[in-house]
């Protein structure tokens, strides 16, 4: 009876010890690998906002604060950790952060956005569709998966961004956009806890 006891918890912690993230790390913070050689980080920094940090292999670090994890809010290059105020594009949604939608499943939400790109202020309608619920792995690691498209009005190039949101942290990743003529996508992987 005791070695029935030991196995069940054994089996019950070894999602623990292959250290697939869960929920509670997005305040330590998540990375994964890029293509094999860049790096992304999120962490919760405040109510209903995510900011995710991605370092590529040729030194650029860019920093964008997204809200609900979803919605991109700000984007700005980071140099030596602080931000270079020459790059910062801010986009403003109706509402505070926390109020805006979290995504469901087959549901769709649009936003009306100003956007000031260096002093420059412009106005764009965003509408997002959200997919099926599905599921995701990296390495062993299971969770499950939101896709979003993101379409832009007025766009003359046809371009749908797509993210994947993981419920299970609150936040999505950029996977790539689809084009008239083409599409990029990104791979990630190599989930881990920021320690």
């Amino acid at each position: 009876m005791r070695s029935l006891v030991l196995a069940a918890c054994l089996a019950f912690l070894a999602p623990v010890a292959w250290g697939c993230p869960v929920g509670s790390d997005i305040d330590k913070g998540i990375r994964f690998t890029v293509d094999d050689v860049d790096t992304e980080e999120y962490r919760r920094i405040g109510p209903g906002m995510i900011e995710a940090v991605y370092s590529a292999s040729d030194g650029l670090v860019t920093r964008n604060l997204l809200a609900q994890g979803v919605y991109l809010v700000e984007l700005v290059d980071l140099v030596e950790g602080v931000p270079d105020q020459d790059t910062r594009v801010t986009y403003a949604f109706p509402g505070r952060a926390e109020e805006l939608a979290v995504p469901e499943p087959g549901g769709q939400v649009t936003y009306d956005v100003a956007i000031n790109n260096l002093g420059d202020l412009d106005k764009e309608r965003q509408i997002y569709d959200f997919g099926p619920l599905s599921k995701i792995n990296f390495g062993a690691c299971e969770y499950d998966l939101i896709p979003i498209e993101i379409r832009y009005e007025p766009d003359d190039s046809g371009t749908v961004d797509l993210l994947y949101y993981l419920p299970a942290f609150g936040f999505s990743y950029y996977a790539g956009s689809d084009y008239t003529d083409g599409s990029d996508r990104y791979n990630y992987s190599d989930i881990e806890v920021i320690e």
